[in-house]
């Protein structure tokens, strides 16, 4: 079986990187966290090359290793107890290495908080220290990003995680097809929000004990509840005293989040469509019904497409361009994002070029949505999420193929 360290130095060459520094103080780096030691606070470096790792610990922690699990992954560890003593130690690393000139750090290079590990100061310092070697033996390095590499690490769900978020996705459901059947002609955009926010604490309590301890809202402003002429307004403005008519489209975008027991958050985002009918009516209208097509359809398209390594702007070109050969505005977001341990997860954003994380590949096991928009009066948004396999994208719950009808 594949250690950690071994994944980690096949992702190295996959991206042509030759050494990877990892810096880590009070478990400040959540990939050294995962990945080396849950016990080391104090300042630790860990040198990972393509075939060698070494770990630069201080004295005060050599009695914390879990000695097993860094002989399985053949990790070396190096003590220091002072400062002096510290860059000694680098030094040897370095030039036990060769002095590799290409040397990886935990910053983004995309402007994503998620991988910008290194704040601006630690940065210099931690390339100061670094360098003081080469300097000194006159030889040459260049620091990059191991952001790919990052995103590899965090990006990729395990399989219970899958299933984590395939059940919380279900349960989000639940709670939006419940709604649908109890909202009523007349009730505010943001009465409906606390209609929901009530229905959510309702049925959530369902699923409390099922290593489940709590559930709560997925973002701050959630839900978002649009209706009628508000659909041509932008995906994150807020509810508003707007009632809801006959002849009305409604939007929900909405998400929970669940802790389990052993401290993992799990999150949801989707978002669904429906129509408040007019009298005598027992459809929505044709104008309506193009609208859900469009939407369902331009999903649809993009399934077989969500495999391994295809470029999030991929997927957003091929969404995004049959909203606009359908007639209708263009929407001024993403056509998706990563989602799972975070609503905005870490990974490969499905937008057109303009965002440096589309010319990422999409993960296999990866979570993603896909959400199109038609922003116009009486448009409508729906919102997925799928895990990618090498077959394509698959739904982590009941896909909207029907228009909910009010």
């Amino acid at each position: 079986m594949i250690s950690n360290i071994q994944n980690i130095q096949k992702l190295l060459i996959k991206h042509n990187l030759k050494l990877w520094v990892l810096i880590n103080k009070e478990n400040s780096d959540a990939i050294f966290y995962k990945y080396i030691s849950k016990t080391i606070y104090s300042l630790s470096m860990c040198f990972i090359s393509t075939n060698k790792t070494y770990l630069l610990i201080h004295d005060l922690d050599k009695d914390n290793l879990d000695n097993e699990y860094l002989a399985k992954n053949n990790i070396f560890v190096i003590c220091y107890n002072t400062s002096c003593d510290l860059l000694n130690r680098i030094e040897d690393i370095i030039s036990d290495l060769g002095f590799i000139s290409k040397v990886s750090l935990s910053y983004s290079a995309m402007g994503d908080k998620d991988t910008d590990i290194l704040g601006h100061g630690e940065f210099i310092e931690f390339t100061n220290m670094i360098k003081n070697p080469y300097l000194k033996y006159r030889k040459r390095i260049k620091f990059n990003s191991a952001e790919k590499v990052m995103y590899s690490l965090l990006g990729e769900k395990t399989d219970n995680q899958i299933e984590r978020i395939k059940y919380v996705a279900n349960i989000t459901q639940k709670i939006l097809e419940t709604t649908f059947k109890t909202i009523k002609i007349g009730m505010s955009e943001i009465d409906i929000a606390k209609h929901i926010i009530e229905l959510t604490k309702n049925i959530t309590n369902k699923y409390l004990g099922e290593n489940i301890i709590s559930f709560s809202l997925a973002w701050e402003n959630c839900p978002i509840v649009l209706t009628g002429i508000n659909l041509s307004k932008i995906g994150h403005t807020i509810p508003s005293e707007k009632p809801l008519k006959k002849g009305d489209t409604i939007y929900f975008d909405f998400g929970i989040c669940a802790t389990y027991e052993d401290g993992e958050k799990i999150y949801s985002d989707i978002q669904r469509m429906g129509y408040a009918l007019r009298k005598n009516e027992t459809k929505a209208p044709r104008s309506v019904q193009n609208v859900f097509i469009s939407l369902t359809e331009s999903i649809e398209n993009a399934l077989d497409l969500m495999k391994p390594d295809v470029k999030g702007y991929e997927i957003d070109d091929i969404v995004r361009n049959r909203i606009l050969r359908d007639g209708y505005p263009n929407y001024n977001h993403a056509t998706g994002h990563p989602v799972g341990l975070k609503v905005h997860d870490v990974g490969a954003v499905l937008s057109n070029k303009s965002n440096k994380r589309s010319e990422l590949g999409l993960l296999e096991n990866g979570v993603y949505t896909i959400e199109p928009r038609v922003a116009i009066p009486n448009g409508g948004s729906i919102e997925e999420m799928f895990v990618v396999t090498k077959f394509g994208g698959i739904p982590v719950c009941k896909m909207q193929k029907e228009i909910y009808l009010v």
